[in-house]
């Protein structure tokens, strides 16, 4: 969910060229906080697999008694989440140029 939520404003505030690149950093960084506060406390807030996996892996290694059975959620769930979100984005956005931002205009 949390990554479903972070791709469609990635999508939206980075990639898609009619967004104000002004806005992308604060978008982007209110959005991973507002998914950490919002999830952390059911999911763990794993919105990066590659960020689960290298905690996961550590405390195997020293010793500690991680459950890998859970891991697969935490790796098929954002990838699925991301490719859903730029589905859901690619289809909302196609053909909208009502939204297209107003360019300048400056008086040469």
């Amino acid at each position: 969910i949390g990554t479903f939520f972070l791709m469609l404003v990635v999508m939206g505030v980075a990639v898609d060229k009619k967004a104000d690149p002004g806005v992308a950093g604060i978008s982007i960084g209110m959005t991973v906080a507002a998914v950490i506060i919002v999830l952390g406390a059911f999911t763990g807030a794993s919105i990066n697999p590659a960020r689960t996996f290298g905690p996961y892996l550590m405390d195997t290694l020293l010793g500690g008694a991680n459950l890998w059975g859970f891991f697969p959620i935490y790796l098929v769930g954002p990838i699925v989440g991301a490719i859903l979100a730029a589905l859901v984005y690619g289809y909302l956005a196609k053909g909208n140029d009502a939204c297209a931002l107003p360019q300048p205009f400056f008086d040469e």
